[in-house]
């Protein structure tokens, strides 16, 4: 009997260490050392490929062994997404951080009245892609037919708002869920609604509320200034928006010339009636309703009081009173 439980006894034993040699060894500093690497778990992904995959980069010493963790300890779950493995780290320690989604997430922040060029400089600090690559991307013809965006590029569709990116997704889907989250808001069937009143479309109306958007310092006045360009659009004057001459230029950071005013663009709304090309910005969702939405006003001008709000008339010859003062007030505060 006492030989017997010895056997026992020893069996238990030899399984016991058979059973905690491997997390011994998953614990143990793994692959070739060098410097911090990260490996993306595109979504779908077979655990047995992600072994392979580590193997092959030399993070890990054996794929049996990571799939043993990965298995036993956490059944094999795996969340896509881009791992960053640091200098060596061990097999048991990918497998977890593989398991909870330790995953490295970036930041995109559109901010109101972005146009590509800022949003292609946010999104390259991010990290997310080049940022000459998004500009092309942004104007891919066959990516916006896709999209069913009736533009020759993503202009006023990427929504303002804080986005989260990890790359097992492909940065053409990403944006892809931007441009969605437009076209979802303009399916509201009140939006629908009030646009047929109008006699709009959504590429008019972001058009529209994207020079709103440049033009309002205060949204307070959103309202009043998207009444002034209705009453201009209804009579068949011009917008003379300044911010559409810049947009057409591409010159952001000066000021206008008079000579910049007379240059011929698709966005020169001294020089053409109606709409520009296109937006110049991504509206904000006040903008947005301000445009389709204008306060009951029959004025026809504003002018800058260079502290952020506007005064409005409703003559030409008011209008130039209010000019004459505020640029001479303009020059004496330079």
């Amino acid at each position: 009997m006492p030989g017997a439980v010895n056997k026992a006894f020893i069996a238990l034993a030899i399984f016991s260490l058979l059973s905690v040699v491997p997390f011994v060894l998953g614990a143990l500093p793994g692959g070739k050392g060098g410097p911090c690497t990260s490996i993306i778990v595109k979504k779908g992904t077979k655990i047995g490929a992600i072994a392979h995959s580590l193997k092959r980069e030399g993070r890990i010493r054996s794929e049996y062994l990571f799939l043993f963790c990965s298995l036993l300890v956490y059944r094999g779950r795996v969340v896509a997404g881009e791992y960053e493995l640091p200098k060596g780290i061990s097999v048991l320690r990918i497998a977890h951080k593989m398991a909870l989604g330790e995953r490295k997430v970036y930041t995109l922040k559109i901010v109101e009245g972005y146009n590509l060029h800022t949003i292609s400089e946010a999104i390259q600090k991010a990290g997310i892609m080049d940022g000459e690559a998004f500009l092309r991307l942004s104007h891919n013809e066959r990516y916006l037919k896709a999209l069913a965006i009736p533009s020759d590029s993503l202009e006023g569709y990427l929504a303002p708002d804080t986005y989260f990116f990890s790359k097992e997704v492909e940065v053409d889907e990403f944006l892809e869920k931007i441009a969605q989250r437009t076209f979802k808001f303009f399916e509201k069937e009140d939006i629908k609604k009030r646009m047929q009143e109008l006699g709009m479309n959504t590429f008019q109306t972001l058009s529209l509320a994207s020079i709103i958007e440049k033009e309002a310092k205060l949204e307070r006045e959103k309202r009043l200034i998207s009444a002034v360009f209705h009453n201009r659009l209804r009579v068949g004057m011009p917008l003379d928006a300044d911010p559409t001459v810049i947009y057409g230029l591409g010159s952001f950071n000066r000021d206008l010339t008079r000579a910049d005013l007379s240059t011929d663009t698709p966005y020169n709304t001294y020089r053409l009636k109606g709409l520009p090309k296109g937006p110049i910005c991504s509206p904000s969702r006040s903008s947005i309703m301000a445009a389709l939405y204008p306060e009951q006003s029959d004025m026809l001008y504003f002018v800058s009081r260079n502290d952020g709000s506007h005064v409005f008339s409703k003559n030409i010859e008011t209008h130039h009173r209010f000019v004459v003062m505020y640029q001479k007030n303009k020059s004496r505060q330079q």
